[in-house]
């Protein structure tokens, strides 16, 4: 791991960190309990305590991971042996409790009762503030990390919270199941802290120090956008444009591969800032490098309507009444970058904010996008007694959270955001319903974003269903105007340009983004490699057939005809549509009309033919050719399409006469050479 403490010109101003708070016994002895590491316990006489077996261990994490509250006997003997507890059990547990108490209070009289490791009707408690807690006092300078301005204040206290990690957290417990959503959180908050740290150096003109420590650092953890973003700001700042450039190529790649996203603003906004050398970029400016939220400082396009009912929102919390808004829309219209935008204007109003972005991963601890939020905004998790019944401690979940947003809103509004829905865990969502359902005191404006899908999740459904039945916002977003769309380009941009942009983007913000940007360095009609490879991302998780059915549907042009589709791929009618659900789920195709769709847009339908051998084009083309001639007697209302393939040949003029002249004419106009 890469040292993360400063240069010794700061590193004399930063306190050592302070040893965490005793926990005090019955004889005035003292403990340390530590967990960032192997799970310790020092005495009031510096030495560690004989913990014991293992067993005994994990009792005591699973005690010290209650924060406080009783812990059941059932549910300690489920957590330490599983589903094969021996028959003595219980007995063992009271000779583990035993053993802890005498090495936790060795001057402890004998049938004294024990002040740390109590027992009572609802279980066993140790009675440790989790504040006294190695692990607390982390979270606790962690967060003192994210409110300081100066940055010199958030380097001293994030460097303060990184020296108190001697390695993985309960290192000598790993693999323990119950340990899961522990880790992940103290893990998540590690590398916040880490990146807080290197963007303060940044932000104080020492670049340099960290170049190094970034390139490690994005090694280790790819997917981390803001990582890069750090990582190629350090480089441009110190004369590496080329290599700052590549390094935000190579997280693009890194993120449509793994994960099958879109790269964030933040990292669209600085690559365009560093191709166009903006001057807020020079290491000469003192101010800390931007975060994500409101993160490109950019003057935000169009939205006015959507702008204006957020802020109406924000009135009504203000007024002490909470509510609800949804932002939904195709995949880079700007459901992220208006949310930053509603984030940047709660903060102008003294608004607490919070937001936590659902990770596009298979899996994610239940709760995680709401433990995010929690602790941002009072620094700690809702302490829940450990439960047998799965249902109740969810519901306790639920109660627990909205008693503490309401308390916490008692002093200043809040504004939430919860970006990614669709990629949320089910726990999660199912407690954004409960609160929609039921939450009516405190000051907070939730807003989530989604993208939209078909065929959603069972538990996105119930939860738009809930927010629905709550009257909230409903913000779907489409593309951007023309004229709205002429604010990404730059100024001498021709109109027939900025039309030919709109046409070939539908007014998508990232599309028309990459578009620009690339035309100022490559071809202006050729797809830009970042966004051919978001679109063959999205392509790639299709099925394969769906895949080869809209490979040949590329080929007929931007809106085709899906029964000749479905003849020259020698599929029934009802097979094709089959086929093509997941890609109209995906956002890649719509309906126009019966029997006829279109690439949602252009570039999808560009990026597919791009793709392909000349050969490959020229067979489909002529299998295209094939059918249409089979049945050049019927003209469909598509026959304008069709008749101006490059592979269909003349069509039937006398019998189109009889039956569509508008065809007729309008084709034979078309024909080179063609006759009266």
């Amino acid at each position: 791991m890469t040292d993360l403490v400063p240069t010794a010109a700061t590193a004399a101003a930063i306190p050592a960190p302070a040893r965490p708070n005793r926990v005090s016994g019955q004889e005035g002895g003292a403990v340390d309990i530590r967990v960032l590491g192997p799970l310790e316990v020092v005495g009031a006489d510096g030495h560690p305590c004989a913990l014991g077996t293992h067993k005994q261990r994990m009792l005591l994490s699973i005690l010290v991971l209650a924060e406080g509250w009783p812990v059941p006997a059932e549910t300690l003997i489920d957590r330490i042996w599983g589903d094969t507890p021996p028959a003595e059990a219980l007995a063992a547990l009271q000779v583990y409790v035993s053993n802890l108490r005498r090495a936790l209070e060795p001057g402890r009289r004998p049938r004294a009762r024990s002040r740390l490791l109590t027992f009572g009707p609802a279980g066993y408690r140790l009675a440790v503030d989790p504040r006294q807690l190695d692990a607390t006092q982390f979270l606790d300078l962690v967060a003192e990390a994210e409110q300081a301005a100066d940055p010199a204040a958030v380097e001293r206290a994030a460097t303060r919270a990184l020296r108190l990690w001697r390695g993985e957290p309960y290192a000598d417990l790993a693999g323990q199941e119950y340990l899961t959503a522990a880790l992940a959180h103290l893990t998540e908050a590690r590398e916040r802290v880490r990146e807080l740290r290197v963007s303060a150096v940044i932000g104080q003109n020492r670049h340099h120090e960290v170049v190094g420590e970034l390139e490690a650092l994005t090694h280790e953890h790819p997917l981390r956008e803001r990582l890069w973003a750090l990582r190629a700001l350090a480089l441009y700042r110190c004369g590496r444009q080329g290599e700052a450039l590549d390094a935000l190529r190579t997280a693009r790649r890194i993120l449509t591969d793994e994960l099958g996203i879109d790269p964030c603003d933040e990292l669209r906004d600085l690559e365009r800032d560093i191709l166009r050398q903006a001057p807020h970029l020079r290491p000469d400016r003192t101010r800390p490098a931007p975060t994500r939220e409101g993160a490109s400082g950019r003057v935000m396009v169009g939205r006015r309507k959507e702008l204006a009912a957020l802020d109406h929102l924000l009135d009504q919390v203000s007024a002490g009444q909470p509510g609800f808004a949804l932002i939904t829309g195709e995949p880079g219209i700007g459901k992220t970058r208006l949310a930053e935008e509603m984030a940047v204007r709660a903060r102008e109003r003294g608004h607490e904010v919070a937001i936590a972005r659902c990770p596009a991963a298979a899996r994610t601890p239940d709760f995680w996008a709401w433990t995010h939020l929690l602790r941002q905004l009072i620094h700690a998790t809702p302490p829940l007694p450990a439960q047998a019944d799965p249902e109740e401690t969810e519901f306790r979940m639920y109660e627990s959270t909205a008693r503490l947003l309401a308390a916490t809103t008692s002093e200043r509004p809040m504004l939430v955001i919860l970006d990614d829905l669709h990629w949320a865990d089910p726990s999660s969502l199912r407690l954004l319903s409960h609160l929609a359902q039921t939450f009516t005191d405190g000051r907070v404006a939730i807003v989530g974003t989604a993208r939209d899908c078909t065929t959603p999740a069972r538990a996105l459904t119930d939860t738009f269903e809930a927010l629905a039945r709550r009257r909230a916002l409903r913000l779907p977003l489409t593309g951007l105007t023309l004229p709205e769309l002429a604010h990404l380009a730059p100024a001498d941009t021709p109109e027939d340009d900025l039309r030919s942009l709109h046409d070939r983007t539908g007014g998508n913000p990232f599309f028309a983004t990459e578009l620009i940007d690339h035309r100022a360095t490559g071809s202006a009609r050729a797809v830009p490699p970042g966004l051919r490879d978001v679109v063959l991302s999205r392509i790639s998780r299709l099925p394969r057939p769906t895949a080869d059915l809209l490979r040949l549907a590329a080929t007929t042009g931007g809106e085709f005809d899906l029964a000749l589709v479905a003849r020259v791929a020698g599929l029934s009618l009802s097979t094709a549509l089959d086929r093509l659900e997941p890609a109209m789920a995906a956002a890649l195709i719509t309906e126009r009309s019966p029997e006829h769709f279109g690439f949602a847009h252009t570039v999808v339908q560009e990026t597919l033919t791009e793709g392909m051998s000349s050969l490959r084009r020229a067979r489909l083309n002529a299998e295209i050719a094939q059918s249409t001639s089979t049945r050049k007697n019927t003209i469909t209302s598509n026959g304008t399409t069709l008749a101006h393939h490059p592979a269909v040949p003349t069509m039937n003029i006398p019998r189109a006469a009889t039956h569509r002249p508008d065809l007729v004419s309008r084709h034979h106009c078309r024909r080179p050479g063609g006759r009266a």
